[in-house]
């Protein structure tokens, strides 16, 4: 069964926004890159508060929130 792909967050004004999680899985990042996006998201300390998906650094995510 194929994964559903989720929308990512279009509302992002962030300039880093193609760095976000909710982009790079959009993109496909976590089949094309499986150790980059392990460290990205091992140890999680932040939230998003858009999507909920969970990552290491605030930077990573459109609306973070400390877990």
């Amino acid at each position: 069964m194929a994964e559903k792909q989720m929308e990512h967050n279009t509302e992002c004004t962030s300039q880093g926004h193609n760095k976000h999680l909710c982009f790079l899985m959009y993109e496909g990042y976590h089949f094309d890159h499986p150790s980059e996006y392990k460290e990205m998201v091992q140890d999680a300390q932040f939230r998003c508060q858009n999507c909920g998906r969970t990552a290491h650094r605030s930077d990573q995510l459109c609306m973070p929130i400390a877990l």
